[in-house]
């Protein structure tokens, strides 16, 4: 589990993470830290002080025309965004954003969410794990857990940020 995703977890498990005044990790209640929190806070604090840094610190504004996306180039930016983005456009934007924020994915969910409003218009079929109702919690998949995708393992972690086909997939609730 990456430093976002433990994130994810330690706040769906109540649990409140800030950097102090003085650079240090601070973690509140108290009493709602067991000891799996204590070591997996002690084993990515680095990661957790970056991810909560890079959270404060918002991302330098475009230059004009420009995305600003490090997923797409710039041309791919601007074909994204040529001509605005119709109703439809935006609450599917909108809605990518929510799930993969909850998701733990803070810090790349507008980015994500815009690249698949160009790959919408691209009209392209492939899909994010992030988008599919199999991707559990702890990132494994749940349809190559029950053994339904032919040749994966069963504790099949994909990497949940790259356009593919799966035959799995089925769309997440709320997703277009």
């Amino acid at each position: 589990m990456g430093a976002p995703e433990l994130l994810h977890h330690l706040r769906g498990a109540g649990l409140v993470l800030t950097l102090t005044p003085a650079g240090a990790l601070h973690v509140a209640p108290r009493s709602a830290l067991t000891d799996d929190h204590r070591a997996a806070i002690r084993a990515e604090r680095d990661a957790l002080m970056l991810a909560l840094q890079a959270e404060a610190d918002p991302p330098p504004p475009a230059p004009p025309g420009r995305s600003g996306n490090p997923l797409m180039t710039p041309e791919q930016g601007d074909e994204c965004h040529a001509g605005g983005w119709d109703d439809a456009e935006i609450d599917a934007y909108l809605a990518r954003e929510a799930r993969f924020t909850r998701l733990g994915r803070v810090a790349d969910a507008e980015h994500l969410a815009e690249r698949l409003t160009l790959r919408d218009r691209q009209h392209d079929d492939r899909r994010l794990c992030l988008e599919c109702v199999a991707l559990a919690d702890n990132g494994r998949c749940l349809v190559a857990a029950r053994g339904r995708l032919p040749g994966a393992s069963r504790r099949l972690e994909p990497v949940s940020t790259i356009l593919q086909r799966c035959e799995g997939f089925t769309l997440a609730p709320g997703l277009t």
